[in-house]
């Protein structure tokens, strides 16, 4: 027997040794350029990664991912086999994977959102009440959205979904519209009748704290511009990125807010305000979440998407 058939033969061999658990690491790690963030995406411990990482070093005889300044750099033979990888674990994760797999009873998965300040006042209070008794061990972690790896970690995995009204994403990302939304008016309680229109003159001459559009989707940008352009520059008193701090200095002060009617009913509970029509055109904006075609059919991603869309079954009050 050759030198040339007894190599061909040990890398047959050595094949059989890989299996799905060490390609879906390959993967991870590929897409994120970090173990730490391919362990959080498996759910599985950084030992047992790098274990497997070790393994398909053995395997290509190469070290595949190479430390540098921007994370796990992959060598040129990591790249080459990246792509069809990638095919195998989709098959498997969308085709061959039973899909009653999750259970959310016992599940003790972290399930990260990409979303605002807004998304975070509005979705995590509800995921919580809500999984106190479908997924009492599920952990639900906010990310801020806006940011330019909000693609590659939704590909990766490492964004489970993105929550609000976003534009621009690629024609891999799915999306499901859950209510729609529209902007009002937060103001301290006994300061005016409710029922009273407020108008465009007193709109103008109020103090008004605005919400610094930085991270929040594009229609906020659109609507922090409108404000801007209205408002005498000093009459915007003061400014923001949180809508919760925003909430409790209206009620300490006599400012006006405006903010989407979902978040406004949500400070209405919690301080002492009131809500009103704006006397000014600003658009109305769709709440979405989004998700990658990677995972349409991931049990446990299906079942996140599924939760989120209850919540928001029920109109905003």
């Amino acid at each position: 027997m050759s030198d040339t058939v007894g190599r061909k033969r040990l890398k047959g061999d050595k094949l059989q040794n890989l299996d799905i658990a060490q390609l879906i690491a390959f993967d991870a790690i590929f897409r994120t350029r970090s173990v730490v963030k391919a362990a959080g995406i498996l759910d599985a411990p950084q030992s047992t990664v790098s274990r497997w990482l070790a393994k398909l070093r053995d395997h290509f005889d190469d070290p595949l991912f190479v430390k540098t300044q921007q994370g796990m750099y992959p060598t040129p033979v990591a790249s080459k086999h990246a792509p069809p990888i990638a095919e195998i674990v989709r098959i498997y994760q969308n085709e061959l994977c039973d899909a009653g797999s999750f259970d959310p009873a016992t599940t003790a998965r972290e399930f990260n959102i990409a979303t605002s300040d807004v998304g975070s006042l509005l979705l995590l209070p509800a995921l919580h009440r809500y999984s106190k008794t479908a997924a009492p061990s599920a952990r639900f972690a906010a990310t801020l959205l806006g940011s330019e790896e909000l693609m590659v970690s939704l590909e990766s995995g490492h964004v489970d979904v993105a929550f609000g009204s976003l534009k621009d994403l690629c024609g891999c990302v799915r999306s499901q519209t859950l209510a729609v939304d529209a902007y009002v008016c937060v103001m301290p309680s006994g300061r005016r009748d409710p029922a009273k229109p407020l108008t465009l003159r007193a709109f103008r001459e109020a103090k008004h704290i605005v919400i610094c559009a930085n991270g929040l989707e594009y229609t906020h940008q659109h609507v922090e511009r409108e404000l801007r352009e209205i408002c005498r520059p000093e009459n915007v008193r003061l400014v923001t990125e949180s809508f919760l701090i925003a909430g409790l200095l209206v009620e300490q002060d006599d400012l006006i807010l405006t903010a989407p009617s979902r978040v406004a009913s949500l400070l209405s509970q919690r301080f002492d305000l009131i809500s009103v029509s704006p006397p000014i055109d600003l658009p109305t904006f769709k709440v979405t979440q989004y998700w990658h075609e990677r995972f349409h059919k991931e049990p446990g991603n299906q079942w996140l998407r599924r939760t989120i869309r209850k919540i928001f079954a029920t109109p905003a009050k």
